[in-house]
């Protein structure tokens, strides 16, 4: 009997259903073990062998590694077939380390597509565990929990915040940065000068010197431009230009987060459930249909296999005038992706309008998102004409652009085809009549605050985190009421903007982008067997060290702007085991307290309560959770952490 052992258990009965009845396919559920809380400072390492980690089993694996080591007992050879990135490297060498007691052989396996092909011929081609990516992951696991629990520790002291971390306290950083500048921004009027003319061509005045709409500064000189125009617009020269819309790589994870935000307003947590839904398959009557690769990437890399039948299928369906002749890619730098392709579909025959038969409304957008994409990848850009009229009135320069379809390119596999509007023609040293000429009152636009897509976009640009952190990072700030969405808009919160200034005031060295950019690329040489996990464990662990024992000596609590009204000290803002306070700064020869001020709960009126059906939500906060309850309370207890749970109820 062969052993074959995947992560998660939905997956089991189709690859088994692929390899026969030799076989036995079994899920380990995710991760077997992690490290111990105990120790100095309950960190789990060995501080005299390296700060090496100390593993325990996980509570409630205890019942799955029993079944998994009975099974490996009566195998001959087991694979390991974790998910093909550092993390499922590491489930993998767990696995390895909990049944090698037995006398199988263990080998590792790996495919980005849970089809019979892919499956077999990762069967056939079994290597061993690569431990410079299981290195790679543990040091990250140990870094990430050095500075997490000491981190979280000084924030819950200083000003009761719920925790801190590696990545997601530099992130947070970042949003409060952008915050800040979107708060500060102080916008300038300026004016511009639109017309209509009688068949209803919008122009627009503009700079001649420039070739730009003109910004007029004062609302006094608009006013003189405007007293000068007639209803008379003479066309003095008609132009044509080209343009290309280019046809994009397929997608990689950070690029799907941002695409599917933007067009679905889909969270990138939400898109990472439907996506691996997606590469899991659904059953459809007894078969079991996978429908895309594996959804954590940062490579766009099609197989040379793939390329082959994705010609083909474009060639076949619209013809060579369409086949771009190679494909577009993008480069990785990150080590443990290079092997990787994009998320593609697994089957190009399976096209959206049959996935529509068989997929929610979610799963089939999200598909047919990553179908256009994949097959754009390797289809020509689409080329329109652009036709630019000028005029003259009052001896001012005005303009209007036609951008016409001339060949749709990738544009042609496109589910939603681009409306095509017909041109209207203006002959040159016509003069044609206008219905409307207005001021219009402009602001300039500073910048704008992050939306998930475009935070995804960022970590990925300064090289924070990896593709699989991205959904848990934005998470974790959202359930330790670090930041919440409004109208589709990332904002800090008054919790985290103390947790990040105190940390930004004291540790600003570690919660710092270009310091988390270069641990990536840290992990990165470690993957890749440039430097060793001990070294960079120990010169970290060191240097943080020494930081913690100056913050130590220099900690000033963080103020709040307000004096003592007992003994005139500064007012600093202190943490306790249920959160934050505000106390004087002269303790103990000051007792004086106060609490926060309390934020008023936001009213949800449009969501009803799924219990009671009479009330609606309420969103509230507990120990700087935030938590959604019925507005009937306490005659109806329901609460809830997520409003997409309520959606599914509902």
């Amino acid at each position: 009997m062969k052993l074959v052992i995947v992560e998660s258990p939905s997956k089991t009965a189709t690859i088994k259903q692929y390899l026969g009845k030799e076989f036995v396919v079994d899920a380990s559920k995710g991760h077997i073990r992690d490290i111990k809380n105990e120790g100095i400072d309950n960190l789990g390492l060995d501080f005299n062998n390296n700060l090496k980690p100390i593993y325990e089993i996980i509570p409630t694996q205890y019942n799955t590694i029993k079944k998994l080591k009975q099974e490996a007992s009566e195998a001959s050879l087991i694979y390991l077939a974790t998910d093909p990135d550092r993390e499922g490297e590491a489930i993998s060498w767990h696995l390895s380390e909990i049944l090698k007691g037995t006398n199988a052989k263990i080998k590792r396996i790996e495919f980005n597509e849970i089809t019979k092909s892919a499956v077999t011929n990762a069967i056939d081609n079994p290597r061993d565990i690569n431990y410079d990516l299981v290195s790679s992951q543990e040091t990250r696991k140990i870094i990430d929990r050095i500075i997490g629990y000491k981190l979280s520790k000084f924030v819950k002291k200083t000003v009761g915040g719920n925790a801190a971390g590696r990545v997601q306290s530099v992130v947070l950083k970042l949003i409060i940065k952008r915050d800040d500048e979107v708060n500060s921004y102080i916008p300038k009027k300026y004016y511009e000068i639109d017309a209509t003319l009688s068949d209803s061509t919008k122009l627009k005045l503009y700079n001649k010197e420039k070739k730009q709409v003109l910004q007029i500064q004062s609302l006094e000189e608009a006013k003189d431009i405007y007293s000068k125009l007639t209803d008379k617009f003479i066309v003095i020269d008609v132009t044509t230009t080209s343009k290309k819309e280019l046809s994009q790589p397929p997608f990689k994870t950070p690029s799907l987060q941002t695409a599917a935000f933007n067009k679905f307003n889909m969270s990138v947590s939400r898109l990472m459930s439907i996506a691996q839904e997606l590469y899991e398959g659904i059953n459809v009557n007894g078969n079991h249909i996978p429908f895309i690769t594996y959804m954590r990437t940062d490579s766009t890399r099609l197989s040379d296999e793939f390329k082959y039948k994705l010609k083909n299928h474009i060639l076949t369906e619209y013809g060579e005038e369409y086949f771009l002749g190679y494909a577009r890619e993008e480069k990785t730098k990150s080590t443990d992706q290079l092997g990787h392709e994009a998320i593609r579909p697994v089957d190009l025959s399976m096209t959206p309008e049959k996935a529509k038969e068989i997929l929610s409304k979610d799963q089939y957008n999200i598909y047919t998102l990553i179908y256009e994409r994949t097959l754009a990848s390797m289809m020509k850009d689409a080329l329109y004409k652009v036709t630019t009229t000028s005029y003259i009135n009052g001896g001012y320069l005005f303009k209007e652009s036609f951008e016409e379809l001339v060949f749709d390119g990738f544009k042609k596999a496109q589910t939603k085809k681009e409306k095509e509007k017909q041109p209207i023609i203006h002959e040159l040293n016509k003069t044609y009549n206008s219905s409307n000429i207005e001021i219009i009152d402009k602001e300039t636009e500073g910048p704008k605050r992050y939306t998930e897509g475009s935070l995804v976009k960022e970590m990925e640009t300064s090289g924070i985190g990896r593709p699989s952190t991205y959904a848990s990072t934005i998470k974790l700030l959202k359930d330790h009421g670090y930041i919440k969405i409004e109208k589709k808009e990332v904002v800090p919160t008054d919790d985290g903007r103390r947790v990040s200034k105190v940390l930004d005031e004291n540790y600003n060295m570690i919660i710092d982008v270009d310091y988390t950019a270069r641990m990536e690329d840290t992990l990165d040489d470690i993957a890749s067997g440039k430097t060793s996990e001990e070294d960079i464990v120990n010169h970290f662990y060191k240097g943080f060290t020494k930081i913690m024992e100056n913050v130590d000596k220099n900690f000033k609590p963080l103020e709040t702007g307000e004096v003592c009204p007992i003994c005139g000290s500064p007012l600093v803002y202190k943490g306790s085991k249920n959160g934050t306070f505000i106390g004087c700064n002269n303790y103990p020869t000051c007792t004086f307290t106060k609490s926060l001020p309390k934020e008023e709960p936001k009213e949800l009126p449009h969501i009803e309560c799924p219990m009671c059906h009479e009330g609606h939500l309420v969103e509230r906060k507990f120990k700087g959770k935030k938590f959604y309850g019925c507005s009937n309370y306490p005659t109806c207890g329901f609460t809830t952490s997520s409003l997409y749970k309520i959606k599914k109820i509902k």
